[in-house]
């Protein structure tokens, strides 16, 4: 391989253009040298750029550690190991620089090495995601390298090689992929000689140069792509036909059937015609189609009606189509698919019987489809498929990932192209792109994971999408085997098994994938809620089970939910329609009951569930916890028409989150269900619906907190009339807007954890002196766990029996309690003092056991299955 003549513009130094830097060597391995001093770098960067984007990066490997980056403090991991250095072994530890967000995964491949600890250098959120820091600490930016120490030092050039699959053993190098490239001041090229680095210690900081190459270039070991501007280009119809091949041929849950589908009720045959298409009628003929999945708009737009069928089964030009049924025809045309699908085409609008025929037939339609087109940047039929991006600038997914948002601009001022020619491919040119982009730092011993989560944060990357604001297009995204989202920034394709983006990450922690959701229903009853192997929480009221506390919360129904409820829907009574598709194919999968967005078999969890609209954020510093509020996600509403049991979910709109139980300790027990559908689809619209349930039952009262009240939620308490005393709990509306009246009750699941009703039929308050208050109604009367325990302790036969309220029910709201705790002077003043340390001398070695805690599964709560129960029916 040999470098060519570059541009003017261009042109690079000797002392570059010598440099392979496809290449280098990792970083914990010998440097390659570059200028022999900071002074001659500082002297060739006036006229190289590339030189001088290399002088950036050294400065920067320099001031990494000593400050905040971007103003927020970072994630630091430490691996303590045995290192052979020649002839010797020492003990030293491996200190890698992240990001601002903790890893959701581990972040390398250990091949032997001892656990990696984590550290944060700053304030953090409950997500783990840093903070702006308050404290005088200078960012990273703003740290001036020393001259004395640098002047005359070598620089020395390091390659930062990640990990795209486990390495067989120690030394396997054909998993490792260039992700950036680094530069560092140094005495020599060892690592160990590294400016501002202890001589016990390895130290990763990175890369601060990105690079990409070509899609046909030869430097195979290089994942990085430029994106495309244009997503119709040449370049970028060929990455999609790479990614359908790879899917096909190297994804073993992602092949095609090996019978050619069912081709839907209607079709639209792209080929009918050079300029034209035309609406098909297939008569369950078989083929292979493609799919449309985009918002319609608030404009009007072309549609099937019971008068234009025949006109669409003619044929239509093309260019009376709107932008985006161009574009889809287009990308179908191009693959060689005979067929595509659009819902506003293909089902008849204003025919109730088959739009409800077709509507329940959705599953089938998107999970057969060979691709789906994912219009995911338009926000209406006339926008297109293909977003206009006219400047080079965007923030990339790993960037995201790491809780940053500089832009990458791969072909910007701060970038060097460099193009090589292959001696036995003569006139073959294969381009190199450096830019600036920081990554984290890779060990050739132990590389670091390139999938998506295992250096940073999770996210889906169309979240932002106009796209993924409408409820519709999320069973659409699921059902789907494969699809190609054209975002605003890239490309994205996406499968069972992962998402790629355009510019060559992996996401391999699908958030949306069938496969992933049906295994999560197919769980033991052990694995619901709370993990029973979690962690520990000293922290009174929280749980120990961490960010994702179970199984469904991680790609499962629960997480399903919570996105769905985040989106909109045009048609209100939609709620449960638009979802059909999904929870009719899971039940196929499952053989399990559906219940107005319930499951029979994971039914108690799916049924703790709240409202929440706006992020809720604890300030843990100083030993005290704070709740704040964060970000706004939506606003609750009842809907005007009803739309399901007040149980349900979908009786509500606005964002919901599911509180995981202590599933080993439930207290509750579920005796019947039954919904009734509003249509022939029985996963669709209900109009009406009860459950009946038994657990122990509590009257909540107001709570009048002696000290500041720590907990988000409005304060509550329960009596439990014997030696527990009274209960504290925090009680969230679910809509807040609603004024709550007393007395509510609390119907427990776990011995935390409960469901807050009232009777669906409310009566006038009796006023003390016995004559009632027309204009304020209450709850009737409910019986609670006192009053059996009062009708035993007078006629103890009737234990055991099973007491059953006269009046339905319904839901208001959920609620938290807490067992309460030994009594502290202060708390009778409602004063608060300051954490004393722990006196050994007066009581003993400190041990867990003598520490306020939780462990796994274990619950703050004070029930038991001790107390008796209620048969309540909730409608």
């Amino acid at each position: 391989m040999a470098s060519v003549g570059l541009n003017a513009s261009e042109k690079v130094c000797a002392v570059c253009d010598k440099v392979l830097w496809f290449e280098l060597q990792p970083e914990d391995v010998y440097g390659t040298p570059h200028h022999a001093s900071r002074q001659a770098l500082e002297a060739s960067a006036k006229s190289c750029r590339l030189c001088n984007m290399v002088l950036r990066a050294a400065i920067a490997n320099y001031q990494d550690s000593r400050g905040r980056r971007g103003g927020k403090g970072y994630w630091r991991q430490f691996n303590a190991i045995k290192y052979h250095d020649g002839s010797s072994l020492r003990d030293i530890t491996y200190l890698k620089e992240l990001g601002a967000c903790v890893p959701a995964t581990g972040t390398d491949y250990p091949m032997g090495v001892g656990r990696a600890v984590l550290g944060a250098t700053g304030n953090i959120n409950s997500d783990g995601m840093h903070v702006e820091d308050e404290r005088e600490v200078p960012n990273l930016e703003a740290l001036t390298v020393d001259d004395s120490e640098t002047a005359n030092l070598p620089v020395w050039l390091y390659g930062n090689w990640w990990a795209e699959y486990e390495p067989s053993a120690p030394g396997d190098t054909k998993p490792l992929r260039l992700m950036g490239v680094g530069a560092r001041f140094g005495k020599t090229q060892s690592h160990f000689d590294a400016l501002n680095t202890r001589p016990d210690q390895v130290h990763l900081r990175g890369s601060n140069l990105g690079i990409c190459t070509n899609d046909d270039s030869l430097f195979s070991t290089i994942p990085g792509r430029l994106r495309e501007a244009n997503s119709d280009s040449d370049i970028a119809i060929s990455r999609l036909e790479k990614w359908l091949k790879d899917c096909e041929q190297n994804h073993p849950f992602c092949a095609r059937p090996y019978v050619t589908p069912v081709l839907p009720t209607r079709v639209i045959d792209v080929f009918a015609s050079d300029r034209g298409v035309a609406l098909f009628q297939t008569h369950r003929q078989r083929g292979e189609y493609v799919t449309l999945s985009h918002c319609w708009g608030t404009s009007s737009r072309l549609m099937a009606t019971k008068e234009s069928i025949k006109d669409l089964e003619e044929g239509i030009a093309i260019s009376f189509l709107p932008k985006t049924f161009q574009d889809a025809i287009k990308i179908t045309r191009r693959l060689g698919i005979k067929y595509l699908w659009i819902d506003c085409l293909c089902i008849i609008q204003d025919d109730p019987d088959d739009w409800e025929r077709e509507a329940a037939a959705m599953s089938q339609v998107y999970r057969n489809s060979y691709l789906t087109i994912s219009a995911a940047a338009s926000r209406d039929s006339y926008t297109g498929c293909f977003p206009k991006r006219e400047k080079d600038s965007y923030v990339s997914p790993a960037t995201i990932s790491l809780g940053y948002a500089t832009p990458r601009e791969a072909t910007g001022p701060m970038s060097q192209t460099l193009t090589y020619e292959h001696t036995s491919q003569l006139g073959k040119k294969n381009s190199v792109y450096l830019f600036e982009e920081w990554l984290p730092g890779s060990s050739y011993h132990f590389p670091q994971k390139m999938a998506m989560g295992s250096f940073g944060k999770r996210f889906d990357p169309i979240a932002d999408e106009p796209l993924s604001t409408r409820a519709w297009t999320l069973q659409e995204r699921l059902l789907s085997p494969r699809i190609v989202h054209y975002a605003r920034d890239q490309m994205y394709f996406e499968c069972e098994s992962c998402v790629k983006s355009e510019d060559g990450f992996i996401f391999g922690d699908i958030y949306f994938g069938m496969k992933r959701l049906i295994e999560t229903q197919r769980i033991p009853h052990n694995q619901h809620g709370l993990s029973q192997s979690g962690g520990l929480s000293f922290i009174v009221g929280q749980d120990a089970g961490g960010k994702y506390p179970g199984i469904r919360w991680q790609g499962g129904w629960l997480s399903l939910i919570e996105n769905y409820t985040m989106r909109n829907l045009t048609v209100s009574g939609d709620k449960l329609t638009a979802l059909a598709g999904v929870a009719r194919a899971l039940a196929e999968e499952t053989g399990d009951r559906y219940f107005a967005g319930l499951w029979g078999k994971h039914f108690i969890e799916d049924l703790c569930w709240r409202m929440y609209p706006q992020e809720e954020i604890e300030d843990r510093r100083d030993m005290k916890n704070t709740p704040m509020m964060g970000k706004v996600l939506g606003t609750v509403r009842r809907p005007t028409q009803y739309r399901a049991p007040s149980w349900s979910w979908a009786s509500l709109d606005g964002p919901v989150r599911h509180i995981p139980l202590s599933y080993s300790k439930l207290v509750s027990k579920i005796v019947d269900c039954s919904t009734v559908p509003a249509g022939k689809d029985p996963y669709g619209r209900v109009s009406s619906g009860k459950l009946d349930i038994q657990g122990p039952i509590f009257e909540v009262r107001p709570h009048v907190p002696k000290k500041r009240w720590d907990r988000h939620g409005i304060p509550v308490e329960i009596n439990l009339e014997d030696e527990r005393g009274i209960a504290t709990g925090a009680l969230h509306l679910d809509v807040s807007d609603e004024s709550i009246s007393y007395p509510c009750y609390a119907l427990f699941l776990d011995p935390s954890k409960a469901l807050i009703l009232r009777t669906r039929d409310l009566e006038p308050k009796r006023n003390a002196d016995g004559t009632e208050d027309p204009n304020t109604l209450i709850s009737k009367p409910i019986p609670t766990c006192k009053d059996i325990k009062f009708n035993v302790a007078k006629s103890p036969d009737m234990k055991g029996y099973v007491f059953k309220a006269l009046f339905d029910v319904v839901r208001i709201g959920v609620g938290a309690f807490v067992k309460a705790t030994k009594e502290n002077p202060d708390e009778k003043s409602g004063e608060e003092k300051e954490p004393e340390q722990w006196d050994e001398a007066k009581h003993g070695k400190l041990t867990l056991d003598k520490i306020l805690h939780v462990s796994g599964d274990g619950s703050w709560g004070p029930i038991t299955t001790d107390d008796p129960i209620v048969w309540v029916t909730i409608v």
